[in-house]
């Protein structure tokens, strides 16, 4: 009678292969997390630029119509129309969207924002241009998103 069973080099052969495919498999983990980070900070960011457009867009007007003025949530201040020069704002905001004028530890993004001149005549809109990079504190960000507001202040 025939014995019957794997042979040690089959079952060596399948473990081989099995262990293989989980190398592989563990190799493709760290690219996952990386992608999964990734898509956290980009996801993080859209929706402080969406809080930060909605917040300037929500700034009241003033009498007269045009007057600088700042934000409510984010103090950004807002030039007065029309723009002649460009105008820049910085803030560092935290992984909650807590806010400074200033970095600390806990800064995750940096918030830019620039009003470019507009022209000469005070009934046109006041633009924005908001970019978040991060990290905050890097010279050159691993990432960024940006948007463009255009703020009807007349």
């Amino acid at each position: 009678m025939k014995a019957r069973g794997f042979s040690l080099v089959e079952v060596t052969l399948a473990l081989g292969v099995a262990a293989f495919c989980l190398v592989v498999v563990f190799g493709l983990i760290p690219v996952g997390l990386r992608s999964n980070q990734a898509a956290v900070e980009q996801t993080a960011a859209a929706g402080f630029l969406s809080s930060i457009a909605a917040d300037l867009r929500a700034t009241p007007g003033t009498s007269p119509a045009g007057q600088k003025a700042a934000s409510q949530r984010y103090a950004i201040e807002i030039p007065a129309n029309p723009v002649t020069t460009q105008s820049v704002a910085t803030l560092f905001l935290d992984e909650n969207g807590s806010w400074s004028k200033t970095a600390d530890s806990k800064s995750r993004y940096r918030l830019t924002v620039t009003f470019p001149p507009n022209g000469t005549d005070s009934r046109r809109a006041t633009l924005a241009h908001l970019k978040i990079s991060w990290p905050s504190s890097a010279a050159e960000p691993v990432a960024y998103a940006e948007s463009f507001v255009a703020l009807d202040r007349n």
